[in-house]
């Protein structure tokens, strides 16, 4: 038989219950006695659910949440586990809902550094879109996300909601993401003077976009430019190198890109370009910077300047004077104008210029049937520079006449003291002579000023 002992447990002296109880105490963290700017600090570093539900804590924390710097408003956020598309109607009811009390419960003199919407609303919804957007700039909030963007890209254009840019006259945005909204510029400056990166996504822009980025001074950043404009016919882009499509622009008479990288950017302007700028007729002038020792040669472009009738080239020159190869990749954008009449090459070189006559006669590998017309200044008649011209006078079957200027092309706005080495023009001029006038081209069609 097994006997089982029941002890009673020892009674503590009532001296040391209080003390027990006043130990448990002072190892619980006094959180709600904290200065509320404290508690602001670590609500920020909260996600924004996890923030908002510290209201049901205490009466002194109903309202710690409103001062949460970043108001994150999505799906996700919003609506929690539920899936696109299950309850299309009821969603959005849901989430303009619990947006309206949100934004109801904030200050319009609270400071918010990001503001974000992100759900697929339409114009219908504009008079809720309306009083989220004047939140976004009461509040001052330096980054702000509105994309309304449909699930399925089906929607017409006139079901994108009315962005306004009249409440940002003067602000601090300093990234402003936009998807599917309409903008109507208006002609004169429209404010976001702090912007230094700006994302649009399936935007309608009415009205001269030139008035909205001139007053981005400080503006760093662009990824990716697309715009669908059926009646654009001149197109303007400074910038460094990025991806742009300009969708269907049959209409599209003149183009001017300059490119800023300080990279050599001739095999973006090869194959980029075509692609970018397929539909340009009448006249196409690039900005570039290229390499005398450049050897890569340009891949195969799938797409081509099928109607270009007039290119004009502003390259800056670097690298050895005595290689040649880097110019004579300039003749690769007469096989992508299959059509072009008339070519300006403008050139400046960086380097001291090497004179050498023995020169390497490249094969042409196809001709130009159409071109008429050459212009090149710049002309310090380095190995690349006559390896050029005698190639187009070599492939050229129908051109009328060559003009080298020795002298440089002084831009617009820019001082010859620029060009410090103008004297090789002189140098340069007789150089061309022996090369080109030497009874081996017609010279008839040739002018050396």
């Amino acid at each position: 038989m097994v006997k089982l002992r029941v002890v009673a447990p020892k009674k503590l002296p009532k001296s040391e219950g209080p003390a027990r109880n006043r130990l448990k105490k002072t190892k619980e963290f006094p959180l709600h006695r904290l200065p509320t700017e404290l508690l602001r600090v670590i609500w920020s570093q909260l996600p924004f659910k996890e923030a908002a539900r510290t209201s049901i804590v205490s009466r002194k924390w109903r309202r710690l949440w409103t001062c949460y710097p970043k108001l994150v408003l999505t799906r996700e956020t919003m609506l929690g586990g539920s899936a696109a598309g299950d309850h299309p109607m009821s969603d959005v009811a849901t989430f303009v809902r619990r947006v309206n009390s949100i934004v109801r419960q904030l200050s319009s003199s609270a400071t918010l550094d990001k503001f974000e919407i992100k759900f697929p609303l339409f114009r219908t919804d504009a008079s809720h879109i309306d009083r989220w957007v004047s939140l976004s700039a009461a509040s001052r909030a330096r980054r702000i996300v509105l994309d309304l963007c449909p699930e399925v890209t089906t929607a017409e254009r006139n079901e994108r909601y009315s962005f306004p840019l009249q409440p940002f006259s003067g602000s601090c945005v300093k990234s402003l993401c936009l998807g599917f909204v309409s903008m109507n510029l208006p002609p004169g400056p429209c404010g976001f003077t702090n912007l230094k990166k700006l994302g649009l996504h399936m935007v309608s822009i009415t009205g001269d976009l030139q008035c909205l980025l001139p007053e981005c001074d400080v503006l760093e950043w662009l990824h990716r430019l697309e715009l669908q404009a059926p009646n654009l016919t001149k197109f303007e882009f400074t910038n460094y190198p990025v991806t742009f499509i300009l969708g269907d622009c049959p209409n599209m008479s003149m183009a001017s890109i300059g490119l800023l990288s300080p990279e050599y950017s001739f095999g973006y302007a090869c194959t980029e370009l075509p692609a970018a700028l397929p539909h340009v007729q009448d006249s196409l002038s690039i900005s570039l910077k290229i390499r005398t020792e450049e050897r890569e040669c340009v891949n195969g472009s799938i797409s081509v300047f099928a109607n270009l009738r007039h290119l004009a080239l502003t390259v800056g020159i670097d690298g050895c004077p005595q290689s040649g190869t880097g110019i004579l990749h300039l003749a690769h954008m007469l096989e992508l104008a299959p059509v072009l009449e008339e070519l300006e090459i403008h050139m400046y070189y960086h380097q001291t210029p090497f004179y050498n006559r023995n020169l390497d006669e490249i094969a042409s590998r196809r001709l130009y049937k159409h071109l008429r017309s050459v212009h090149m200044t710049g002309f310090y008649a380095i190995r690349g520079q006559l390896e050029l011209a005698r190639h187009i006078l070599r492939s050229s079957v129908a051109l009328e006449r060559m003009i080298i200027d020795p002298k440089v092309k002084v831009p617009k706005g820019r001082s010859s003291r620029d060009y410090p080495d103008l004297h090789y023009a002189d140098v340069g001029r007789v150089m061309a002579r022996c090369s080109l006038e030497n009874g081996e081209f017609p010279r008839s069609i040739i002018t050396i000023l």
